[in-house]
Formats: C-alpha cells, structure tokens, sequence
C-alpha cells in the first residue's frame, strides 16, 4: 500500500500545494528511487524522493506515508532528510540570474507560440502564392531575385523529433530492451520500461533560451560526479550518480540533456559506466544529425 507522490510531498511540506506538488512531477522535478515520478505514483516506506525546486535539492527517504498537510514537527517525523548540503557562496554567485519572465517559456507559452508561427506560415504561403500567381505565365524567363523560403524562427539549432534519434536506437545504445515512449512533444521525449517509472528510464530534453550553467550547477549539487565534457566541438557536462547518469550539451542560447537511469529493478544490471557511454553516443547522435 502506498501514497501518491504529491500528496505526500505536499503533506511534509516540501511544497505549498498539492497541485504545486503535481506540477512539480509533471515538469520532471520530481524523481522516486532515481526515476523521474508522474503525480500518481505510489512512495511506500523505505523509498528515497527527490524535489528539486527553485534550485534547491530536497533528498529523503520515507518513513511514515501521510496523505494530507500537517505541522512542520509532524512533517519530519515522516521522513528522514539526506539532503546535500547547502551550496557555497562561490557557487551561489557563479549561477546566472536572469529578469523574470526571460527564461524557458511555459507549456502555454510555447503552444501560444506555435500557433502564432503556424498562422505566420499559413499567411506567407498565401502571399507567395499571391505572388506566383501574378507573375506566373507571362515569361519563361527565371527571375533574377527568387523568393526564398523564411529562415527557421530563433538562433539556435533544430534537433528535431526526440533529438533525431528513434525508438529502436535508444533500446540499442542504452541496452534497454523492454522501454517504449511515454512522453512525447516539441521539447522532450521519454521512454520507460513501465508506468511507475522503476524500471530503465531514458529522455531527451530541449531547453531554448535556458543558460546551461545553471543545470550544471543544479546537477553540482545533487550528483557524486559533476564533469565537464566535450562531444565533437561541443561544451557541456557530464553528472552521475549510482544508476544514472545525464550529458548536457551547450548550443550558445539553447541546450539539450540526454538522461539515462537504470531504475530500480535495473540497479543491479547495468553500470553507471555503461550508462554514461550511452548517454554520452546518444548526445553525439543528437548534434550529428542536428539542423544549424
């Protein structure tokens, strides 16, 4: 028997609000045993959870399941706190701040986005038909100053679906047979072997207008080892722990972040090394067949 995640998050006070609770999964905040939790996946006694929230790292390991909100002292009597410890000042004034609002745009941001740029699409099409059409038919004759197509929208590059890798070569380079994709959209892909996410966990993120080094920084924190990295001319970081391991790459004003764990039911299975080689050959696929 068990308690959903974010109730439980929730009831210690690790956030202000269930429903903040459940956001915090579903922007992949939240992770239970090392795999990255949905809002209603059970935590029993004895499981390790960790938040990350507004660049701190919350660690602990359950010891009393409650579902609803209560004092502070009640709270630590339900966990016990094996959080890392607080960052430097060093490392507090080496993180970039940014004005709010001038960061990764929301998921409503970004689809207010998309449909903005479909309609801008839809009207230059309808103008160079216009065009075509107005100067079609009088002359053979090529002119001299065709139309060309608009360039693709912000500076960086384009990595296309999942990072332009597919299904079957992420089961082949991670050695995860059994995972299938369960998340997929303009900014992240994930593949897991089952719903709980206990099991091998893969994913690919797309950050535009997000700075790196802050991750490195958040990953600073909460991973044994933090390393900086270099895939074909491309800088970043390389951050593990035991069962998993993620490779972010910087592309000027974007970044991507290929992330692989073994889970729980794979802890025994598969190396950190062989988890870091994967997600290492996942990243250079990802900038190979990236658009510039």
């Amino acid at each position: 028997m068990g308690t959903r995640i974010d109730s439980w998050i929730w009831g210690i006070r690790l956030t202000k609000t269930r429903s903040a609770g459940a956001a915090a999964c579903r922007a992949g905040h939240v992770r239970v045993n090392g795999a990255t939790a949905k809002p209603a996946q059970l935590v029993s006694v004895g499981d390790t959870v960790e938040v990350r929230l507004n660049g701190v790292v919350r660690v602990v390991e359950v010891t009393k399941l409650i579902a609803k909100r209560v004092s502070a002292p009640l709270a630590a009597e339900c966990y016990i706190d094996k959080s890392p410890p607080p960052p430097s000042r060093e490392l507090l004034a080496s993180i970039p701040r940014r004005d709010r609002g001038a960061g990764r745009p929301t998921k409503r941001e970004r689809r207010g986005m998309e449909k903005f740029r479909g309609a801008m699409i839809l009207s230059v099409v309808a103008v160079v038909a216009l065009l075509l059409s107005g100067c079609g038919g009088g002359s053979d004759e090529k002119s001299d100053d065709p139309m060309k197509a608009p360039a693709q929208a912000g500076s960086g590059p384009f990595f296309g679906e999942c990072g332009g890798v597919t299904l079957d070569e992420v089961r082949k380079e991670t050695g995860f047979p059994a995972i299938n994709s369960t998340v997929n959209n303009a900014s992240a892909c994930e593949w897991a072997s089952d719903d709980a996410r206990i099991g091998p966990v893969a994913s690919f993120n797309w950050y535009r207008g997000s700075p790196i080094s802050r991750e490195r920084a958040t990953e600073q924190l909460s991973r044994d080892s933090t390393k900086n990295i270099d895939i074909d001319g491309h800088q970043g970081f390389i951050a593990s722990d035991s069962g998993i391991c993620e490779v972010g790459i910087d592309f000027g004003a974007d970044f991507f972040e290929w992330s692989v764990s073994a889970g729980i039911t794979g802890a025994a299975t598969y190396s950190t090394e062989s988890l870091c080689n994967a997600a290492r050959i996942l990243s250079r696929m990802s900038i190979d067949r990236s658009q510039k």
